[in-house]
């Protein structure tokens, strides 16, 4: 997972106590998928919580990154394939995924062909809990 979060752009990667600490979490889902000899070549996680706003379970796609030479090979179409379907057995009212603005057109016409709207636009941070990557 490391590795694939570098290529997503977190240089630093994860490590060992946070693996264990997320896919320990019961609001929170990770699906990687794997070439012929089992090696990760793409995840996607997403955390699901109770919301009050929408009487319900609120679901977001946290991480999304496949593997360079696995790109346009259906694998990231997959992952979020599989979350929309957790996402129905889950019964959530809402399933969002966040880009950053600077997504490349490509990226965003994938999340749209993908089923994913662009809606809202105002996300806003606390920038003194920002941590760096």
């Amino acid at each position: 997972m490391a590795l694939l979060l570098r290529e997503l752009g977190y240089p630093q990667g994860t490590d060992q106590q946070t693996v264990h600490w997320v896919i320990s979490h019961p609001e929170i889902e990770i699906f990687v998928a794997g070439d012929a000899q089992d090696r990760p070549v793409g995840m996607v996680s997403f955390s699901h919580r109770p919301q009050l706003r929408l009487r319900g379970r609120v679901a977001t796609v946290d991480e999304l990154v496949v593997s360079e030479p696995w790109r346009r090979r259906g694998v990231g179409r997959a992952l979020l394939a599989q979350v929309v379907e957790r996402g129905r057995v889950l019964s959530v009212k809402q399933l969002q995924l966040i880009s950053p603005l600077a997504s490349t057109p490509e990226t965003r016409q994938f999340y749209q062909a993908c089923g994913f709207s662009e809606m809202d636009s105002g996300i806003f941070r606390h920038a003194e809990t920002e941590t760096r990557r």
